[in-house]
């Protein structure tokens, strides 16, 4: 089977508006090429150029690019359609001046160029002692590490990502052993099978996305934790049964406000509660909306212009 590549361009103000778009439009995974990865590669990776085009990097400077992906086949074509008409209906917003041009591009994806170009680019990535080991990486683990195989597949979720290695980082600070862990927008199923290696007892995973769910389950067999591990489609907290002493949810900041006053009905008392996928724009009213619905803040990690923060029933 084929892919098409949608190529959505748009300025870090807009990223987060563009990324609720394609969420609501059921997009489970894209990719967001931030001009801060092309300016942390221009100062610290390779720093020794003789000369860069000036002209390139004024370009470069607020110009981000979300990729879109979608099999070439009329499911594919009907998703594209959705959002160019919500990215039509987006240009009419007032603050439409900080989301740049949402000029729309979609190019042939061969199959075998989306299975190998992509790969390239995705490493094992360390978080304290765990190590999320991309599935086709030949990787040896060193003493006292703990060692995930993940394979994305075409579900969002690698390890890569501020905000997913921000969650990981908040799991390996916290006492698992015994406990169940609900992943709220599961993706690749990275947060949960990570905190059940971390030592919790079981996890449950929900995505709207299907496929995403599909993806998750293959990477919980690939651990070899399908018996410690369960997943579900639906929307958010519509399919999660019971109460659970674990939450993550690491999708963007509107869906987490909006999941906020149900969150208690799914978190034990004294529970931990950890968000990312907020960009720090908006830190300051996620800890307010979290600190209103009675949560303490414990902790707030940054990086790269994203935040994850934890906070206790």
């Amino acid at each position: 089977m084929n892919y098409k590549q949608m190529n959505i361009e748009t300025l870090s103000t807009g990223q987060e508006v563009v990324s609720n778009l394609l969420i609501a439009a059921g997009v489970g995974g894209f990719e967001v090429i931030d001009p801060q990865d092309f300016k942390e590669f221009i100062e610290t990776v390779t720093p020794h150029w003789d000369y860069v085009d000036e002209e390139l990097l004024k370009r470069q400077s607020d110009r981000t690019v979300i990729k879109v992906y979608a099999a070439d086949n009329e499911q594919g074509a009907a998703m594209f359609k959705d959002i160019e008409q919500r990215i039509e209906a987006l240009r009419t917003d007032p603050q439409a001046a900080l989301y740049g041009t949402l000029e729309i591009t979609v190019c042939d994806l061969p199959e075998e160029d989306w299975q190998s170009g992509w790969k390239q680019y995705y490493k094992p990535i360390h978080v304290n002692n765990l190590v999320v080991v991309p599935l086709w990486e030949d990787y040896q683990a060193q003493a006292n590490e703990t060692i995930m195989k993940i394979d994305p597949g075409m579900a969002f979720g690698t390890g890569a990502h501020e905000t997913t290695r921000l969650c990981l980082k908040a799991l390996t600070n916290l006492d698992l052993a015994g406990k169940t862990l609900l992943d709220v927008g599961c993706g690749s199923g990275i947060l949960s099978i990570g905190g059940v290696l971390l030592g919790a007892e079981s996890a449950f995973g929900c995505d709207i996305d299907q496929l995403a769910v599909e993806v998750a389950k293959r990477n919980a067999e690939l651990n070899g934790l399908s018996d410690r591990t369960a997943y579900a489609a639906g929307d958010l907290l519509s399919v999660v049964e019971g109460q659970y002493p674990i939450v993550v949810a690491n999708i963007v900041a509107d869906v987490i406000l909006m999941l906020l006053k149900d969150l208690k009905t799914v978190l034990l008392p004294g529970g931990t509660f950890i968000a990312s996928g907020i960009i720090d724009d908006r830190k300051g009213e996620l800890i307010d909306a979290i600190q209103a619905q009675g949560f303490t803040i414990e902790t707030i990690e940054e990086e790269r212009g994203w935040v994850a923060i934890t906070a206790k029933l």
